[in-house]
């Protein structure tokens, strides 16, 4: 039976302790920001960090359950952890899409040189972080269920299902931002999202606009794995190798 040495612990603490520290100092920053009416405009982040980190709570999760002994419970439990990181983990990449924000909330004239200001800046950047920060976090999570999958399935399987994820997932983010689906409507309200991508398929402007936004988006979140994946295959003399 395998342990948690062998998932790469403790290593994955520390891993997710340096991102969630980075997610608190970002979050402290962005609700320090005030609009020039006085209000908090990135209030919202709080939800949406709180959304992306689900699946890497439920990837530590999976971690956990699969170094216990087979028996049924452990595989109900497997099943459902897995489910329940599949339909959040598109939530993570999901704050790449909350940078349109910073062009909302921060007033400017295009006709200058508003980049000087650093009012433009002290938007943009915690923005960007937070970008990364989902990158990060969905990445991390992806490569720690990847492994499992390989583990059990073989290497061609565990490629094989980080492909389909990032596929869904570019597709999930996709529907979030434009047709406003959450996770949660997978149980709360199928027939509704049924109906909806029935209806969307039909309008050959909606097909093209989804793969044109959700192409951008797979290459990014799959170029992103590829390098982070590849990172951890480096050993101290800067060669692949494999675990």
């Amino acid at each position: 039976m395998p342990d948690l040495r062998s998932l790469q612990y403790p290593s994955k603490l520390i891993l997710w302790s340096v991102l969630l520290l980075l997610t608190l100092l970002d979050l402290a920053v962005l609700l320090d920001i005030r609009s020039a009416e006085g209000h908090l405009p990135y209030r919202f982040m709080v939800w949406n960090f709180a959304l992306a980190w689900i699946p890497a709570a439920a990837a530590v999760g999976l971690d956990l359950l699969f170094v216990r002994r087979s028996g049924v419970v452990r595989s109900l439990l497997l099943a459902g952890t897995g489910l329940l990181w599949l339909f959040f983990y598109p939530n993570a990449a999901y704050l790449l899409t909350d940078l349109l924000h910073v062009f909302r909330e921060y007033r400017f004239d295009p006709r200058q040189r508003f980049w000087e200001d650093i009012g433009f800046w002290h938007h943009l950047l915690p923005m960007l972080l937070a970008a990364l920060l989902g990158l990060l976090i969905a990445g991390a999570s992806l490569y720690s269920v990847h492994r499992l999958v390989s583990r059990s399935l073989g290497t061609l399987a565990g490629w094989a299902f980080a492909a389909a994820v990032l596929l869904l997932s570019s597709f999930g983010i996709y529907m979030g931002r434009f047709i406003r689906w959450n996770s949660w409507d997978i149980v709360s309200n199928p027939l509704m999202l049924a109906q909806d991508l029935h209806q969307l398929l039909g309008d050959p402007a909606w097909v093209r606009h989804l793969l044109l936004f959700g192409g951008g988006l797979l290459v990014l979140q799959g170029g992103t794995y590829i390098v982070l994946f590849l990172f951890t295959k480096l050993n101290p003399g800067g060669t692949p190798h494999e675990r």
